[in-house]
């Protein structure tokens, strides 16, 4: 009897410790809330320094529950020097933070990093193979965080059912595990893993698993109504006049078909922009401007239909009365498709000098993309856009791509698109002019057009070299991409050298560059010829700065050929404390006047400034200024010139809540408007805010300004998850 009781004493805290403990989730992270855990540091400095040892520690606990997965950091620190303060969600990357990547199919297609500063304020990326991330991508997790004398905490609770995932009864999913702090005014980044250079593809490299048995991942099902109400006021008569009330409603919504697989809709969807797009120098510009796209319903899926060939530009469906979205991710491939009614379709056209736009009316528009996966982040896929005007007229596309990393360091590309178009009989294009035996009018037109890419390039420790080419013919467009130039072929050529230095040093990298361009017409026309050089330079003191030249052999517009052109840029940043951010960047030298009736050689000179004052930690002022001016060479008189400055005031009252006023002063247009916004968005899709905007002009003659136009709105959308 006694031996039994003895066995049950020994026994019973083994029974004990061996079943999982699942920290309380309260922001802070002690040890033995993680007992079971499985744990990971980070020791590796991969920027500035070349994987030498991390200048502070940071310890990393994993666990997890049949719902959701627990992620824990203690990160210590010099807290006198701590850069955080209180922000919107995904603004706390310029701050002290820590992150994890998650590869649920370990084959570096993507990793989904989601992570926080000090504060708890969340930040979420999608790593893509390419080395580009996804900073518009949003997820639905917890995070909450603390601080203490030598280090602060933060907790992570992820539910697996914001991850797509093949299920079984025991997984293993790579993780890669990120901190970036700053030391004596350097900002350091650092891994778990030491990086391979010789590799471009960073999710690839991850070497650390986390092993998952018998987890139940929750189907999402999301509906997210909403409700919007505006008055638009214009002056008439020497009076500001509003209209009537305009009120709207919409539903979206979200449910996962399998963990794999998910559909989204949007019925009368609201699009309106939160945030106003920051104006662009037009000046001098003959092609269509990009703006990126920001509205959430498009956010999942973006780097499936990311194409070089600007295949898809999704803000080219305008104003949906109904569209849904289907994005499946699977073992070994992964798919796309959306469709949608627009009841407004901008109209782009490509020329070889410029692109041609206009306002389409209601359509129908479709985008399909299938992609093979294999591991290391190559692919071989198919992508198809298809817009059908309710009116008449269509535009289809249909491409395949590849893409293909061999001996490590090596990766190449290939895209192949054919276009055909049958135009629309319409008034939507003013200008009427030749590309090829076609005119620009929509004039029932048929037209077949293509466009190739191809790409190798070669990374290692020091050296990164890139040779690539491009076409596209007359004829092609994009139905639902953004492409503005077309009838040219291009060749491109990069070599660079990268050099880094103790970490002791007061130059931490340098890089050194060179490339070349040259460009024909389908008429084999050389258009565009230069030779460029560079050098970049990262400095103690959070210094960063770039030189660059470029000797531009020829350039062609318009049946003028101007020759031997020289252009000068420079930039520099200084981030010397969380309080101040201070950047410069100047371009100078020799450019084309794009103007059909008169081309001419000009001398140009742009300059621009963008800065951060963090005056407190809830308070923020970020004024930017750019100005731009193109002068004869001869005479000294200016074909023009002018400046847009911008000034953006916030005050978070907490992570969810905030105060914005934007003003923007625009010299080009003579204009001027300022956008006050309260904003409360406690997760990325819930969202409510009241605003407004006042425009005004400059009275002809007059440095005085008056109203012009007025907006005051409020929406107000909230998240229901089951």
């Amino acid at each position: 009897m006694r031996s039994k009781i003895l066995t049950i004493l020994l026994v019973f805290p083994l029974l004990l410790f061996s079943q999982k403990i699942l920290p309380t989730f309260d922001g802070v992270v002690s040890p033995e809330e993680w007992l079971g855990a499985e744990s990971f540091d980070i020791k590796y400095e991969v920027s500035p320094g070349d994987n030498v040892q991390s200048p502070q520690p940071t310890k990393v606990y994993i666990s997890y529950s049949e719902t959701d997965l627990y992620v824990g950091f203690i990160a210590y620190a010099d807290m006198e020097n701590l850069r955080s303060s209180v922000r919107n969600r995904d603004e706390g990357f310029q701050d002290d933070n820590v992150f994890i990547g998650i590869d649920t199919y370990g084959d570096g297609r993507y990793m989904i990093g989601l992570g926080a500063n000090p504060e708890g304020n969340q930040l979420d990326v999608k790593l893509l193979s390419d080395g580009n991330d996804d900073v518009s991508y949003d997820v639905s997790f917890e995070s909450k965080a603390s601080k203490h004398q030598d280090s602060y905490h933060v907790e992570l609770k992820i539910p697996f059912g914001v991850l797509q995932f093949k299920q079984a009864p025991e997984m293993k999913w790579k993780v890669m595990l990120f901190r970036a702090t700053f030391t004596e005014n350097n900002r350091s980044q650092n891994l778990n893993f030491p990086i391979d250079r010789n590799n471009s593809c960073l999710p690839c490299q991850a070497t650390s698993f986390i092993t998952l048995k018998n987890i139940k991942s929750k189907n999402r099902v999301n509906v997210l109504p909403y409700v919007y109400g505006g008055l638009d006021g214009n002056t008439a008569k020497g009076s500001l006049d509003y209209g009537k009330l305009v009120t709207n409603v919409g539903i979206s919504g979200l449910f996962d078909i399998n963990n794999l697989s998910s559909l989204e809709y949007a019925i009368n969807p609201d699009f309106s922009q939160v945030e106003a797009d920051v104006s662009q120098i037009s000046a001098n510009n003959t092609f269509a401007i990009f703006f990126q796209e920001r509205r959430p319903y498009f956010n999942e899926g973006n780097d499936i239909i990311e194409t070089n060939l600007k295949t898809v530009y999704t803000r080219s469906i305008n104003k949906p009365l109904l569209s849904t979205k289907l994005i499946s991710q699977e073992e070994n491939q992964r798919m796309y498709w959306l469709t949608a009614y627009d009841e407004a379709s901008p109209y782009l056209i490509a020329g070889e000098n410029q692109s041609y736009f206009g306002e389409g009316t209601a359509s129908y528009s479709n985008i399909f993309r299938y992609q093979r996966t294999y591991d290391q982040g190559s692919n071989l896929g198919l992508i198809t856009t298809n817009r059908i005007f309710k009116n008449g007229g269509y535009g289809h596309l249909l491409g395949l791509d590849g893409r293909y990393r061999f001996k490590k360091s090596y990766t190449a590309i290939f895209e192949l698109n054919k276009s055909l178009v049958l135009e629309t009989q319409a008034d939507w294009i003013e200008e009427n002019d030749r590309i090829g035996k076609k005119n620009t009018q929509l004039n029932g037109e048929t037209l077949h057009g293509d466009a190739l890419f191809f790409s190798l390039a070669r990374n290692t420790r020091n050296w990164n070299s890139k040779i690539q080419y491009q076409q596209y013919s007359p004829h092609f467009q994009t139905p639902l991409g953004f492409v503005t130039q077309n009838s040219i072929r291009t060749l491109e050529g990069a070599h660079e050298y990268q050099h880094f230095y103790d970490p002791d040093d007061f130059i931490k990298q340098l890089w050194v560059f060179a490339s070349s361009k040259i460009q024909f017409n389908y008429a084999n026309l050389r258009k565009y010829l230069d030779l460029g050089t560079g050098l970049y330079l990262q400095l103690s003191g959070n210094i960063q700065s770039n030189f660059g030249y470029n000797y531009i052999v020829n350039e062609e517009f318009e049946g003028f050929n101007a020759q031997g052109m020289h252009d000068f840029e420079l930039f520099i940043s200084f981030n010397p404390t969380e309080k101040v951010r201070l950047g410069m960047f100047t371009n100078f030298g020799e450019s084309l006047r794009y103007d059909a009736d008169a081309p001419a050689v000009g001398n140009n000179f742009f300059m621009g400034t963008f800065n951060d004052f963090q005056f407190t930690p809830k308070i923020r002022f970020s004024p930017s200024f750019r100005y731009s001016q193109l002068k004869n060479k001869t005479t000294g008189d200016l074909y023009f010139s002018g400046f847009i400055a911008r000034a953006n005031l916030n005050y978070q009252f907490n992570p969810t809540l905030s105060f914005r006023l934007i003003g923007e002063l625009n010299d080009f247009d003579k204009g001027f408007f300022f956008q006050p916004l309260l904003k409360w968005n406690p997760n990325p899709f819930t969202i409510f805010y009241i605003g407004g905007t006042n425009g005004y002009s400059r009275i002809e003659n007059k440095n005085q300004y008056t109203i012009e136009n007025s907006q005051l709105y409020l929406k107000f959308q909230y998240l229901f998850d089951w």
